[in-house]
């Protein structure tokens, strides 16, 4: 019998995951990311990686997903076993080249022991935002004149393995999503609106990267990032359909209108 685990970071997704799904899977934290919401079954350091591994396959796993937010860590040398010690070469040099190639090497890991990623759109499609125009605002002209040049110039960053999003306002970038994330752009842009023209409005852009791995990291929104929005003056946040996941879809919906945001899906 077909047995699923969970790999789960912090945040809402791995709760709102498991509300999706038929039976409850064998949630596995990442220590020092606590999923909201739900109570891990264990929790494990990645310096322990292999031995989890053979946890899993001797549990009955054969498949997993991962979901939740998890920052590159700071390894402890100590903790290593010598199986997964003898991985870091191959990792090491992959956090360096950007978050893709990091999880597509965890994924080669994975798999390569039996255990085989399956993204969201595969378990769980109805927490992807479809394509089409959310709420009672609709996007104006120039929001989705905005909206476009914002994918134009993550697409145009995508090869360089950047930030999934960014702020464009009458046609001129605010902002762009890096390390830091999606608040610390929102926050910057907050901060510098009194500076210089344009003042108010804007659309925020959120999308997956060109040739994204779309099994690990999808992008995400929420009811921060609508406050986040709201605070830096933007009319409109424009995301990837299919690739960007809601999470606590009727309070995000019902802020977004509260706010006076458009918030829509374009392919």
């Amino acid at each position: 019998m077909s047995r699923l685990a969970i790999i789960a970071g912090a945040g809402d997704l791995p709760a709102e995951l498991i509300s999706h799904l038929r039976e409850r899977p064998l949630v596995c934290a990442v220590e020092g990311y606590d999923p909201a919401g739900v109570t891990p079954d264990l929790t494990f350091r990645i310096e322990r990686l292999v031995p989890l591994l053979r946890h899993l396959t001797d549990a009955g796993v054969d498949t997993v997903v991962f979901a939740g937010a998890v920052h590159r860590p700071r390894f402890d040398p100590g903790l290593f076993d010598p199986e997964t010690a003898a991985l870091m070469p191959r990792l090491l040099p992959a956090m360096w080249q950007g978050d893709d190639a990091i999880l597509r090497a965890v994924i080669a890991v994975f798999e390569e022991h039996g255990l085989p990623v399956r993204g969201l759109a595969d378990c769980a499609p109805g927490l992807l935002a479809a394509e089409g125009v959310f709420g009672a605002t609709k996007p104006s002209d120039a929001a989705q004149s905005d909206g476009a040049r914002g994918i134009e110039i993550l697409r145009r960053l995508a090869p360089l393995d950047l930030g999934q999003g960014c702020v464009v306002a009458g046609g001129l970038c605010l902002g762009v999503e890096a390390l830091y994330g999606t608040d610390a752009m929102l926050a910057h842009i907050a901060a510098c609106r009194d500076q210089r023209e344009p003042r108010s409005g804007g659309v925020f852009v959120k999308r997956a990267k060109d040739g994204q791995e779309m099994r690990i990291d999808l992008p995400a929104i929420g009811p921060a990032t609508i406050e986040a929005a709201r605070a830096a003056r933007l009319g409109g946040i424009c995301l990837h359909a299919g690739r960007v996941v809601i999470l606590r879809r009727t309070e995000t919906l019902a802020l977004a209108d509260a706010a006076g945001i458009a918030l829509w899906s374009v392919p």
